[in-house]
Parts: structure tokens; C-alpha cells; sequence
């Protein structure tokens, strides 16, 4: 692993836009028709509706490792360095990372969406793309890098992680009862791609002033039809290993120039579910409270053929530097031991592949639990909070949202909230506006803050949500 490559692939991650899975300020809202991706209960105000191509589209970062933690403004002139830069102190540099630094990108592009009445149940189909990337980074990797000391360090748990899959998915849902809505959607997942690299554990035993001993286990795994890491390298030991190890004088690791994707095709397939309740409690003697429940995402998806590699997970011994000449000798200047040493560490670290496997992942479940209360006497005016949690292992994350929603015409709506959760506080908006024939969405969950010159937002928690669709029929809207 080299530090320089690792600070590129969160740089790239952390600029780059990617589509979120669903607006939240808009779970409330009566004229959204993705709101059946949100809780599978939903109703829509309309009689139908459909979107192609760009009906649905939401871009979006999440986490609490922010571009300005890893990027400064050079001191020296235009541009930006890295933490890493010297002007830069440890106290200042570290201050900025937390325990765990995570960053998410969710996505979920709908190629056609079209929903229906039939009776007493509305009915919806959905085909997309959907994308899920992360990151997580200890801080104990951020300390190595910028303030390396004599004691010991582990760093565990550091892993990047993506996978994308199309989906098509059949929702159906309808009154049971004239307080008690339900519904379910049954999803088909196709694998398109998976890929996760892991430095499972990493230990430092630096304390020693005679002799430091460093381990580490890293593995890959790549879920690409027809993927392959092609024909490997050859490389020497280093002088060091080989006076350790009669015998041994080369190995073969992973070519990463040699990687290849001979007709990528599908590298999976699972199935999913979405489930959901809704409560009207102005039948029950309380006028306007409505109460609802929906897990998302409950499935799987199997990959199969998946392409694995792991470090031989040796241990470095590092006595110091011996012998320094000055003067040219082979194995004696300083240049030469340095390069060594890396040789030495760059063994510890070759991936060398081994034999095809299979992953079983999930697409990562969301609860979502709401509370609506609509003015009685004023029934434009609703308010509403709502609790969602993404249940994903080391990417799980939780968030308390409320809201105001105003919907004074049967075309036009709109809303503002705001949330607390696992990555600080948001303000969020919401803005429908749906004539006949022809329905406009925008929203934010989060309020874009400081960006960079090219407009590349400083703070990972910013989105913004835009849908096009068309409404058939006669709307069902029944506030007054």
C-alpha cells in the first residue's frame, strides 16, 4: 500500500458527485411519486404517472471525512497541498480526523418508473441502475502518515468497498382497513460489478529503539464477469529477506498494468424486499396523526467467479541503518539501505491472487419511521419527523429529520426541515410543483456549504435532487 495512491482514491471519492438513493425531505410529500421508494406503503395523489430516462435523479455525499481535512490552501502560493505538507503541524492536521473517517456515495438511477391505480391498490414498477461506495479510514492511519513516532500503532479495520447493480422491482399497496395502510415491493437484483480492498490489520511495533517488526494482512476481492488479474510479476527479495531465508530469491505478485476485463457481463444475482406500514389515526380519535414504518432493501445479491488476493502476511524486522558510508559501497550509502528498506516493506505488502470464489453481499437495509400531523382547521399546513438508519456494517449510520410542509394548490407544494445524525446537522428544502400532465421535483437534504473554486463541496453532507415525470389522470388530493 502506498500512501500517496490511498490519498488519490479518497481525494477522487471525495470530489467527485454521486447520486443519492432518495430525497428524505420528501417522504412527506403527497405529490412526490417516488415516495414508494421511501416507505412501500405510499400512496400518490395522482391517478398514475411515468418517468423515463432521467425521471428521478439525486446527487449526493455523505460522511464525516471532508475534502478541507484532507486539502489546505498552500501557504506558499496558489493551489493546495495535503495535511502531509510541513507548514501543516500534527496538532493541527490531526485534530481534523475522527476515530473512524467514513465516506459514502449511494446511488439510484431510474430508467423507467410508472405507477398505477387499480381499484383500491396502487401498483408501481421500477427499473434503474443502483451504485453503493464507501471508504472507511482509522484515524491511526492518518497519525502514521503525519506524526510517525517510537511506540506502536494499529490500524485495523481500513477498507474501500463498491459494488452496482440494476434492479427491477413490482411494488404493490393498499388499504386494508380505513386507518391501516400496507405495502411491498419485490426487487430482482442483477450484479454488474463488486469490489472491495481491506487492510484487516496492520501492527506497528515501533517502540523499540534496536529493532522495529511490522505486520500486516490485506486482501482484494473483484465480482467483474470475465475479470482477471492477468499474468503476474516477478520480483527479487530483498537482501535482508534472503540472508533470513536460505534459498529464496524471487516471488510473484499481482501486475496491476495486467488487469483485464475480457466482455464484462453480470457478476451476480439476488432478490430484495421492501416492506411498509401506514397508520391513520384520525379514525382512531385523533384527527390529522398519522404514524408509518418501511425497511428498505432487506436481500442479498450473490456474486459468483469473484477474482481474490491477499499479501503473504509476513513479518518486516528493521534493525536500522548499518555501516553508512559516505563514500560509494554497495550496500553501505544511505540510498541504498533506504531502498532496502522499501523493497523489504513493498514485500510485505504484494497481493498475490488466489484461486476464484464467491461474495455474498447486501444492498444495505434503511428503517424509516415517520410521524405526520396535518392541521385540523388548516389542512395545507403538515408537519412531520422522521427517524432513518442505513444498516451497512462499518457504514451504518442514523438521522432524526422534522418538518414543514405547505401544499397551498393542488399543483404546487413544497417544505423545509432539519436533521441531526451520525454526521452533524443538516437544513434541508423540498419544492413539487405538478400541473396537469407534467410534474417537477427539486430538493436538498442538505444546504450546500463552502466549496472549492471549481465547486467541489468542502463538507462531504450535500446534495441536490431533481425528477421529471408525468402524471395521468385526474389527481386524488383531498386536502381542502
Amino acid at each position: 500500500m502506498k500512501i500517496k495512491h490511498t490519498l488519490a482514491a479518497i481525494a477522487l471519492m471525495m470530489s467527485g458527485s454521486a447520486l443519492a438513493q432518495n430525497p428524505y425531505s420528501a417522504y412527506f410529500m403527497d405529490g412526490y411519486a417516488y415516495g414508494h421508494q421511501l416507505n412501500a406503503a405510499k400512496d400518490y395523489d395522482q391517478k398514475s404517472y411515468f418517468g423515463i430516462g432521467v425521471g428521478n435523479i439525486n446527487m449526493a455525499l455523505r460522511g464525516n471525512l471532508h475534502l478541507e481535512d484532507v486539502f489546505y490552501p498552500n501557504p506558499n502560493g496558489s493551489g493546495l497541498v495535503t495535511f502531509l505538507h510541513p507548514s501543516i503541524s500534527a496538532d493541527e492536521a490531526l485534530s481534523k480526523f475522527k476515530a473512524n473517517n467514513k465516506l459514502m456515495m449511494n446511488s439510484r438511477v431510474d430508467l423507467l418508473s410508472f405507477g398505477f391505480h387499480n381499484k383500491r391498490s396502487f401498483q408501481t414498477f421500477t427499473l434503474g441502475v443502483r451504485t453503493d461506495v464507501g471508504a472507511n479510514i482509522p484515524y491511526e492511519f492518518f497519525e502514521v502518515t503525519k506524526n510517525l513516532q517510537n511506540k506502536d500503532y494499529n490500524i485495523s479495520d481500513m477498507s474501500i468497498h463498491a459494488q452496482s447493480w440494476a434492479e427491477a422491482g413490482w411494488g404493490y399497496s393498499r388499504d386494508i382497513t380505513k386507518f391501516l395502510r400496507i405495502g411491498g415491493k419485490l426487487k430482482a437484483l442483477i450484479g454488474l460489478g463488486y469490489a472491495k480492498v481491506n487492510l484487516n490489520n496492520l501492527d506497528l511495533d515501533l517502540s523499540s529503539p534496536n529493532q522495529w517488526t511490522i505486520t500486516a494482512d490485506a486482501d482484494a476481492e473483484v465480482g467483474v464477469k470475465n475479470f482477471t488479474w492477468g499474468a503476474p510479476k516477478t520480483e527479487e527479495y530483498s537482501d535482508a529477506y534472503k540472508a533470513n531465508h536460505p534459498g529464496a530469491t524471487t516471488y510473484e505478485c499481482i501486475d496491476f498494468n495486467n488487469i483485464d476485463v475480457d466482455k464484462p457481463g453480470i457478476g451476480g444475482f439476488g432478490l430484495g424486499i421492501d416492506l411498509g406500514a401506514e397508520l391513520d389515526l384520525s379514525d382512531l380519535g385523533v384527527p390529522g396523526l398519522k404514524v408509518s414504518a418501511g425497511i428498505n432493501d432487506l436481500g442479498f445479491i450473490r456474486w459468483s467467479d469473484v477474482a481474490m488476493a491477499k499479501n503473504k502476511g509476513e513479518q518486516l524486522k528493521f534493525d536500522g541503518f548499518n555501516n553508512i558510508k559516505v563514500s560509494d559501497g554497495t550496500g553501505t550509502a544511505l540510498d541504498d539501505q533506504t531502498d532496502d528498506l522499501l523493497d523489504r516493506a513493498a514485500d510485505l505488502y504484494a497481493l498475490q491472487a488466489q484461486p476464484n470464489g464467491s461474495k455474498t453481499t447486501t444492498p444495505g437495509a434503511t428503517l424509516n419511521i415517520g410521524v405526520e400531523y396535518t392541521l385540523p382547521m388548516y389542512k395545507k399546513l403538515a408537519f412531520g419527523a422522521l427517524s432513518t438508519t442505513r444498516f451497512q456494517g462499518n457504514f451504518t449510520w442514523s438521522e432524526a429529520r422534522i418538518s414543514a410542509n405547505y401544499h397551498p394548490a393542488k399543483m404546487f407544494e413544497m417544505g423545509v426541515n432539519m436533521g441531526m445524525g451520525s454526521f452533524g446537522t443538516s437544513f434541508g428544502w423540498v419544492v413539487n410543483v405538478h400541473p396537469r400532465g407534467f410534474n417537477l421535483f427539486l430538493s436538498g437534504d442538505h444546504l450546500l456549504s463552502k466549496v472549492s473554486k471549481q465547486w467541489i463541496p468542502l463538507k462531504s453532507n450535500a446534495d441536490i435532487s431533481v425528477g421529471i415525470n408525468f402524471p395521468l389522470g385526474k389527481t386524488n388530493y383531498d386536502r381542502k
